[in-house]
């Protein structure tokens, strides 16, 4: 098999190094996140939605509608803090590249689906419309795609763009 991958063989941090990079990564995967949705919201006029801010609300045992832009983002930067170190182990074990975060973006979504599924707010995303979907894949590549090269370049070294 041809090695057609030029980046270090090993991590440039400690495996607890890692975990904290994700969690910074994931902070800057939010933000990126946040800002694509409103630029989006502001071109397509659409309406927040507060689904994750009533998943949040029930699952904390909180009323629903109490504080919804609050609940949504302590949702959204919430999951994205807690799921981006698996985004670093991935860097760290050499799991690397856009494709990594392709695959990441799996479980950021996966994620939102078990919290929304167990606190009943939400159907299965296949369901929706498909703007809908097309929206959501769009904000979560955003934020995968941030997160692991933050991952990718702080971990293990890779620079996406020599």
């Amino acid at each position: 098999m041809e090695n057609k991958g030029n980046y270090p063989r090993s991590p440039q941090v400690s495996f607890g190094q890692a975990m904290t990079i994700g969690i910074v990564a994931g902070a800057v995967g939010v933000l990126g996140m946040t800002m694509s949705n409103k630029v989006e919201q502001f071109f397509t006029h659409r309406p927040n939605s507060y689904v994750p801010g009533h998943t949040t609300g029930i699952l904390l045992g909180l009323s629903r509608d109490r504080h919804p832009d609050f609940l949504n983002h302590v949702h959204h930067w919430g999951v994205g803090l807690l799921t981006a170190p698996i985004r670093a182990a991935m860097a760290y074990y050499g799991v690397i590249g856009p494709m990594s975060s392709f695959m990441f973006m799996a479980v950021r979504l996966m994620t939102d689906e078990i919290l929304e599924n167990t606190a009943g707010t939400s159907s299965p995303p296949w369901t929706w419309p498909i703007n809908e979907q097309v929206i959501d894949l769009l904000h979560k590549g955003v934020y995968a795609f941030l997160t692991g090269y933050v991952c990718d370049k702080v971990v293990r070294g890779v620079s996406y763009f020599n």
